[in-house]
């Protein structure tokens, strides 16, 4: 029997021509509209904040409804707050004893009670040496989070089929980029905190969220971040890629949303590391229309990133 969280976070859909992904947040929720298209190229056909003014059910199908969406899929970003997602050693037991097992060592490494969430895990590639244990991707997210996001959609989103973490949405932009064929990093800056992607092929190897208030930065005051002590700790996420997986060195690190922010820590990264740094520009990778605004901000990121969820492709 499928747990919860595999129904909702993990779960397998219909590969459309269209997917719309949305991000909630108090008073309003980013709504991204992706397609498909046959050169490859995927197209953007909406992407922006949208104002919740009482019940967010309500604002989200009046959105939805305006763009015509139908029955098309849905994917909800989870919050920053209400899941967490480590690596641990593969236990040996039966995989229908695997999830239990998996919650039984979570009990002393989440910041929030076991008990209270729902888990599920996903493969992580195999390290290069064999007498190193099998690592799983562990992800633990708040249960009445899960409720939270699913009240708000089941009502709103005849098509919504599933909840992903930012880890995924990121990985899902990660792998449009060309870098990505040989290894690419994303850093994504939240106001709170950075996140860190490292991807090859589509394949997430590596994931990292870094405090960046112990950098000196405060999204919320505009404080900037001590550069060369992000350089140093995105560079021992890179070293570890490499040794743990027998891997190329990543020669690229892309910084998204594309504000000011990212553009200005792009500058202050050249200076401390030989890793090429640019920003994401989404109308490299996509087809942009010229109704589109600009991907500038967290919570269009992430429902951009969901909108990109591919079912055949997996976690």
């Amino acid at each position: 029997m499928l747990s919860p969280l595999k129904k909702m976070l993990l779960r397998k859909a219909l590969r459309p021509n269209a997917r719309a992904g949305i991000a909630l947040a108090d008073g309003s929720f980013a709504l991204a509209v992706v397609r498909r298209t046959d050169d490859g190229k995927p197209a953007i056909d909406h992407c922006a904040v949208h104002a919740t003014a009482g019940d967010p059910a309500q604002a989200i199908k009046g959105a939805l409804d305006k763009l015509r969406l139908g029955r098309a899929p849905v994917c909800a970003v989870i919050g920053g707050d209400d899941y967490q997602i480590v690596q641990v050693e593969a236990p040996d037991v039966l995989p229908a004893e695997l999830r239990a097992a998996i919650r039984w060592r979570l009990r002393d490494v989440i910041n929030f009670e076991v008990d209270e969430a729902v888990v599920d895990v996903f493969e992580t590639p195999d390290p290069v040496r064999r007498t190193q244990g099998k690592m799983l991707f562990a992800v633990a997210a708040r249960e009445a989070a899960i409720q939270r996001i699913s009240g708000s959609l089941r009502t709103a989103a005849k098509g919504f089929d599933s909840i992903d973490i930012p880890e995924l949405c990121l990985r899902n932009l990660s792998a449009l980029l060309p870098q990505d064929h040989k290894g690419v990093a994303m850093l994504a800056l939240n106001e709170r905190f950075a996140q860190l992607v490292i991807t090859r092929q589509g394949v997430m190897y590596l994931t990292r969220r870094i405090d960046t208030a112990r950098f000196g930065h405060d999204g919320r005051n505009g404080s900037s971040i001590d550069a060369a002590a992000l350089a140093l700790e995105i560079q021992r996420s890179l070293d570890y890629y490499e040794s743990h997986y027998d891997q190329t060195h990543i020669a690229d690190l892309v910084i998204a949303p594309a504000d000011a922010r990212a553009q200005n820590l792009a500058d202050e990264l050249k200076n401390e590391t030989s890793l090429r740094i640019g920003v994401l520009n989404v109308g490299e990778i996509f087809n942009v229309s010229s109704e589109s605004p600009l991907v500038a901000d967290w919570p269009t990121l992430m429902a951009l990133g969901a909108a990109l969820r591919d079912d055949k492709v997996g976690p």
